[in-house]
């Protein structure tokens, strides 16, 4: 990916946007030609026991773009999916957002190499309640992650015997105290 720069005759900015129209307003763009950015990180989850890996916003209900102030007019006339676009006029604080975007681009490139976990917040040692399957509605504690099968260890206790259970983790719900 090529860095961000600043484009002559345009500036950058941000547009807020209808809940969950980011990857239309993408596409509308990249048809027309204008500069835009949408940082997008993928996330997993499990359907019928395949992981299945999407792209998703990174930042919900924002893209950012370089456009001047014609775009600009002709956008919020014609695309009611924007709220509001924003541009940084004054060079500092246009330089800043270019060094973010920029910062930003490298996380999502990050966020592409590193294993994809489902549920990630859940970790060793908290409760979780079971959502589905034969053991729906059962509170119980993690006893570890198997992310590589995408499973997470519970620990099932059942006349003072202590079963471990590996459980699917889109299937757990972590509670919160």
């Amino acid at each position: 990916m090529d860095p961000i720069q600043k484009i002559s005759g345009r500036f950058w900015g941000f547009a807020y946007l209808r809940p969950r129209t980011e990857k239309v307003i993408r596409a509308k763009l990249l048809a027309a030609g204008i500069f835009h950015y949408l940082p997008m990180i993928p996330k997993a989850r499990m359907h019928h026991s395949t992981k299945i890996i999407t792209e998703i916003p990174m930042i919900p209900g924002y893209i950012f773009l370089c456009i001047d102030d014609v775009e600009r007019q002709n956008l919020k006339r014609q695309e009611a999916k924007f709220v509001q676009i924003e541009l940084l006029r004054e060079e500092y604080y246009e330089n800043i957002l270019i060094q973010e975007l920029n910062s930003l681009r490298q996380c999502e490139l990050l966020a592409r190499q590193e294993p994809i976990r489902i549920n990630p917040d859940i970790i060793t040692g908290d409760k979780v309640l079971v959502t589905s399957g034969a053991l729906a509605g059962l509170v119980t504690d993690v006893v570890k992650r198997d992310d590589k099968h995408d499973m997470i260890i519970v620990n099932i206790t059942i006349l003072n015997k202590h079963i471990e259970y590996p459980i699917a983790a889109e299937t757990l719900k972590k509670i919160t105290v």
